[in-house]
Formats: C-alpha cells, structure tokens, sequence
C-alpha cells in the first residue's frame, strides 16, 4: 500500500469522524455551538491538510492553490452558520480558487463549454421558478450558482477524482438551494453534510493521482 493511500486514508478516517461529530453531535445537542462549528470547520480543513501535502510531494502550484481554496471553504463552513450571505461570498471565493487551480492543471475545451451552457440553461430555469417560490431576491443566490457551474465545468478536463468530487459539491449545494425553496421540507441535512465532506475529500486527494 502506498504512502500516499495511507495518508489519504488516515485524512478520510479523521473527517469521519469529526464530520460525525458535528452533524450528530449537532443533531443531539453534545456540544455548545462554538465546538459545534470547530467541528464542521476542522472537518473541510482536514482535507486542505490533505492537499497541502499533495502539494509537498508533487511541487505543483495547482495544488497550493487546491489548498489554499478547500481552507478557505473551511472558514466559510463557519460563517455559513453565523452569517449565510457572508458565508455564501466566502464559498465564493473558494470556487475561484478551485477554477484556478483546474485551469492550471488542465486547461477546459469544448466539453467543458458545452457542459456549462447545459447547467446555464438549467440554472436560468430554476432561477425563475424558485423565484415565484419565495419571497426574497434569488439574484445572490443565481450568482453563485452560476460560478459552481463554472466550477464543475472547468472540472470535466480533470481527472475523474476531481470532477467526481466536483459534482458532489454541485448536488451538495443543491439541496441547500431546495432547503431555501421549500423550508417546510426535509431539509436532508445528513445527506448534504456527507456530499460535501466526500466532495472536498476527492478534491485533495484527487491532486495525488
């Protein structure tokens, strides 16, 4: 067994359990908010770990960068909670870091286009629906639907790890969209919280390969 899978497996056991920690430990009052939100931000931060050392054995700039944006979606985990539009600009930020750090690694072609105008397509659909859904302007939220798309386009030139976890982090914040549309509905917490971990998880890992 290599020495990369062995890392990279203590780095998934040790998300594991601090993601646990937090969703559960959330779930059934465990922990003070404060220890809640260490949790759920050391869990992204663990895979940014991850990539930092990718980037200590393979010397590419893309990697530091891969790492530099996982930390940063680490720090808006947190604000999420305190602040959601703030946390949602912070994400923001990470998903640039990430299309620089695909960008670098493999430039997108025509695949990647086409791919983004399908999700651009769909994205301007269900904008317009949601928007007669609630009652506050979707426009921030367009946005940034807008950059992950671009995300997971830029991704499909990559290995598949990395466009695997590209799409986890898609389907991921889908869900939070629907928990904002429709508020009244199972907000399918457990299954978020496990698509995003597992998304930043291939994201690092997916820089060894």
């Amino acid at each position: 067994m290599s020495t990369h899978l062995i890392i990279s497996l203590c780095v998934l056991v040790m998300m594991t359990a601090t993601g646990i920690s937090y969703q559960v430990g959330g779930e059934q009052k465990w922990y003070s908010k404060r220890t809640i939100l260490f949790f759920k931000g050391l869990t992204t931060l663990l895979a940014a770990l991850l990539a930092v050392y990718a980037y200590t054995q393979t010397g590419q700039p893309y990697a530091l960068i891969m790492a530099i944006g996982i930390a940063v979606c680490a720090a808006a985990d947190v604000m999420l909670e305190l602040h959601f539009l703030s946390g949602m600009g912070i994400f923001a930020l990470g998903h640039i870091l990430y299309i620089i750090s695909f960008w670098m690694r493999t430039p997108p072609g025509l695949p990647s286009l086409i791919l983004f105008l399908a999700l651009l397509l769909f994205t301007c659909y269900m904008r317009q629906r949601a928007q007669k859904k609630v009652g506050f302007s979707t426009l921030p939220h367009f946005a940034y639907s807008l950059l992950i798309s671009l995300m997971a386009s830029v991704a499909l030139a990559q290995p598949v790890l990395t466009f695997i976890g590209a799409t986890l982090f898609v389907v991921s914040d889908a869900i939070i969209a629907r928990r904002l549309v429709f508020p009244d509905k199972s907000p399918w917490d457990r299954a978020c919280i496990l698509l995003y971990y597992s998304a930043q998880f291939l994201l690092a890992a997916s820089l060894l390969v």
